[in-house]
């Protein structure tokens, strides 16, 4: 009896140590939504910031972040939904990538019922010890936002959607002032929601929190957002480093960074979305080489070789014992 219980304990010893052999040599880490880190690795493959399918993301270490619902403020909206972040860097710039699951793409802004897909990543302006409130910083620890939006996407990729193109049976009889800008106020006064001409989808902006929220004067964070067979991926690029009061990142540095996410076909917009704590961003200086879907295939096979191997042993203990 003691030898079987033995060869058991082995066993699992055995299972125990390959499964953490599996985990490390794949990078992936076990990790409750308080210690989540995100690794942006350095890439020594090119990073296109207009595809957010290309294939240099199978070198980076996925994470899986839970979100739940905005309910500090009203309106309060959202609900429970988990995003993949993957993240990259080539020394220059700093590369997040989402994704999630999404069964519509809500892509028009271009009538009172209709709210666009939105995703959202968000930093503190200055890291250090005092990490910000989730939701849009504090006065004393403001956050730099990263937003796209799905609408914005349709008006760079397809062009804006005007009045003619929602409704195309429309009949006008004459609009002489057509184009002049005086009669286009919003536009005329900068609203960026009138712009017709956009040269990115990302909103770069600052919060110090609730009802702060500013668009910034410098649009410098560029990227790209595509939906897919039921999943939306969204690219952020953005230099490292830049001038202004804004996020600033080094390799061998870390920070934090938080997520959030908009459901058209639900009528989030604004404050009505779905959001994460903040987890630590790490720019490490070691080269991405792991392809994801290998990695994972690594692990099972590992994990079932582990446990077919416990197996035999315990069996073979009781053979033993028996014999």
């Amino acid at each position: 009896m003691r030898t079987s219980r033995r060869w058991t304990v082995l066993g699992i010893t055995l299972l125990a140590l390959m499964v953490a052999v599996g985990l490390t040599v794949s990078d992936m880490r076990l990790a409750s939504s308080q210690t989540v880190t995100l690794v942006a690795k350095r890439s020594e493959a090119q990073v296109p910031a207009d595809d957010p399918f290309d294939t240099v993301w199978s070198r980076a270490n996925p994470v899986e972040v839970p979100l739940s619902a905005q309910t500090v403020v009203p309106p309060k909206a959202g609900g429970d939904r988990t995003i993949t972040a993957r993240a990259l860097h080539d020394d220059e710039r700093l590369y997040v990538l989402m994704e999630w699951e999404d069964d519509s793409e809500d892509s028009l802004v271009s009538s009172q019922t209709e709210f666009s897909d939105a995703a959202a990543v968000q930093f503190p302006v200055t890291p250090g010890e005092t990490i910000p409130a989730f939701c849009m910083g504090d006065p004393n620890a403001p956050v730099n936002i990263w937003q796209w939006k799905a609408a914005w996407q349709t008006d760079i990729d397809e062009g804006f959607v005007d009045v003619e193109d929602t409704y195309p049976n429309a009949s006008v009889d004459l609009y002489p002032f057509e184009d002049e800008d005086v009669f286009y106020p919003a536009r005329a006064l900068g609203n960026v929601f009138a712009q017709t001409e956009r040269e990115t989808p990302i909103d770069n902006l600052l919060a110090g929190s609730f009802g702060t929220l500013t668009q910034t004067s410098d649009q410098i964070v560029n990227g790209a957002g595509e939906w897919r067979d039921g999943h939306w991926r969204v690219l952020f690029a953005r230099e490292m480093s830049v001038d202004g009061d804004y996020s600033q990142f080094a390799e061998g540095d870390s920070t934090n960074v938080a997520f959030a996410a908009w459901d058209g076909a639900s009528d989030e917009r604004d404050g009505m979305k779905s959001v994460s704590q903040f987890l630590t961003l790490e720019v490490s200086p070691d080269v991405a080489e792991g392809s994801g879907g290998v990695t994972v295939w690594i692990i099972v096979a590992v994990v079932l070789g582990a446990v077919a191997l416990t197996l035999v042993l315990a069996l073979y203990g009781r053979q033993r014992q028996r014999g």
